[in-house]
Formats: structure tokens, sequence, C-alpha cells
């Protein structure tokens, strides 16, 4: 636990740890504010009856349009129940933004920013310790070398944690005092009748599958930090690997083999709402899969670390 704490002391004790939260709240800020500045008013009935009624009569001129199309026809029909459900009911426009509309999106736009930040930390939190020299000191003292190793892998993952924590923690507060706490309803048409129905808070089901993800992220990068004397070429390398193997998986998903490759199973895409890349994957064999690959990447790092030779 000492050592944990003296990577997190020295974390925190860094102006470019200062500056990620600070890019990641205002970030956070700049987002919630571009929806609320784009936000449909629904404040009072009045408002909300005039917006509903200005999306109720642009449905009935395009459906008043000679020679429109029957499926056409049929989506405007079922749009302009729908918009009349809602003066009815006084439920505002399908176009106000909600709170758990822009919780989500918060937590995507923090779970990518972190994802950076956590490669950022996680590969030069080794390679920085050898580009420095401050490694030798490191390892005079009287403690095993895997302890070192394994706090710092630790400190990482409780760095983005704290991260993702303080992002959530933020952004419910400002999405509450924008936003307020009205829930989203969606309306759909069962058998020719309006249904309404709550939208789910399921941006609290996808933080796990988020974090599992970045925590994937963290142990590669610690890996490619644990094979360069440069933290520079670490982060870069890390970034360069992910972002590629991300965009080529895309490309090679349609071969039965690509099921087996880490990034096609990512484990934030059986978060609710999403779809695997794959058709035919199932959250269970990503998850064996990605367990896979950790051990790999853990031992790969762990070896390469307890025979380095540091007295160059």
């Amino acid at each position: 636990m000492q050592y944990i704490k003296n990577e997190w002391i020295k974390i925190w004790s860094q102006k470019s740890t200062w500056i990620m939260l600070i890019i990641l709240l205002g970030l956070v800020s700049i987002v919630a504010g571009i929806s609320k500045y784009f936000d449909v008013d629904s404040s009072t009935k009045e408002v909300r009856l005039q917006e509903n009624e200005k999306l109720l009569n642009q449905y009935n001129e395009w459906l008043s349009e000679e020679g429109i199309a029957e499926e056409d026809k049929l989506y405007y029909n079922e749009e302009i129940a729908k918009l009349q459900y809602r003066i009815d009911n006084d439920l505002p426009s399908p176009d106000t933004v909600t709170f758990t509309e822009q919780m989500e999106l918060s937590i995507t736009i923090s779970v990518a920013l972190i994802s950076i930040f956590a490669i950022v930390v996680a590969a030069g939190i080794i390679s920085s310790e050898f580009s420095s020299g401050t490694i030798k000191m490191l390892l005079t003292r009287p403690v095993a070398r895997w302890k070192i190793l394994l706090s710092k892998l630790a400190t990482t993952i409780l760095f983005s944690l704290a991260l993702l924590a303080v992002s959530l923690a933020f952004s419910a507060l400002l999405d509450v005092l924008l936003f307020g706490t009205e829930k989203a309803v969606t309306l759909s048409i069962l058998d020719g009748q309006v249904v309404a129905q709550e939208v789910e808070n399921t941006y609290l089901e996808n933080i796990p599958f988020s974090f599992a993800s970045l925590l994937m992220t963290i142990i590669f990068a610690f890996m490619i930090g644990s094979l360069f004397s440069s933290s520079t070429l670490a982060v870069s390398l890390s970034l360069f690997i992910l972002l590629m193997g991300q965009t080529a998986t895309l490309f090679i998903s349609q071969y039965n083999f690509a099921k087996y490759i880490w990034f096609a199973n990512d484990i934030g895409q059986f978060g609710p709402g999403n779809s695997p890349i794959i058709e035919d994957l199932t959250f269970t064999f990503s998850i064996i899969i990605n367990i896979i690959y950790a051990i790999v990447f853990l031992a790969i790092t762990f070896i390469a670390f307890m025979k380095r030779d540091v007295t160059a």
C-alpha cells in the first residue's frame, strides 16, 4: 500500500495530471453548454404546446405533398399521432434534450478522453523512470521488482477510476442544473395506438462495460511502457496501435479469424444500446478473449521488467 500511495502522490504532483482533469471537465462543460444552447425550450406548458404544434404542422405539410410514397405517408401519420399524444398529455417536444440523453453523451465523451489520458499515464509511468534514471534508485530498495511494478499498475487503474468518478459526478451535477431530472419518454405505435414508455437510465449500466474496456487499454499501454525507455515513444506507439487496430478491425470483421483479435472483443460494445462489430460475438466469448489477452500482456510486462538491465 505504501508504494501505491507513493505512486499516487507522484501522479498528482505533476502539472500534466491537473491539466488532464481540467481538460476533461472543460470538455464535458462545453458539450453540455452546446446541447443547452441548441435545446428546445420546454419550461412551460405554453412553450411545450407551441413546439409540438410547430412539428405537427411541419409533418402535415409534408403529408399533403403530391406524389408522396406510401412508406413515407405511413411514417408521417405515425409521427403526427405521436405529436398529438404529446400535445394531449403535455409532454415536451421530441427534440428536447433530457438529463438521461445528456448523461449518455457525457459518459461517452468522458470514457473516450480518459482512455487517452490512461494511455499517457500507463505507458509513461514505467518508461519515464528509465528515461530519467530514477528507476535505479527505486530498485535499490529492499523490495521485489514485481511489487514495484504491481503498485504502478494499481495506481494507474485507480487514477483512471478517479477521473471517471469525478467526471460522472461533475456531469450529473451540471446536467441536473441545465436539463433537470425529468425522464425522457419514448413513444411507439402498437396496434394503431400510441404507447408511452419512460427511458431507462441505461448510462448507469454502460459504466461497468466502459470501465472494463478502459482496463484492457491500461494493461496494453502498461505493457508497451515496460518495453521502451522513452516515454514519448511508448505513449505514441500505444496510441497508434490502439487507433490503427480498432480501424483495421472494421475492415477485417467479415473474416472468421477477426473474432479472435482483441480489438474486435471490446467489452464496451456489449453495453445497452450498443451492438458487437461482429454479429456472432457473444459477451462470454469476448470476456474469455479479453482475459487471455490480459494474461499475455501482463506476462510480457512482468517478464520484461523483471529481466531488464538497469545498470547501464
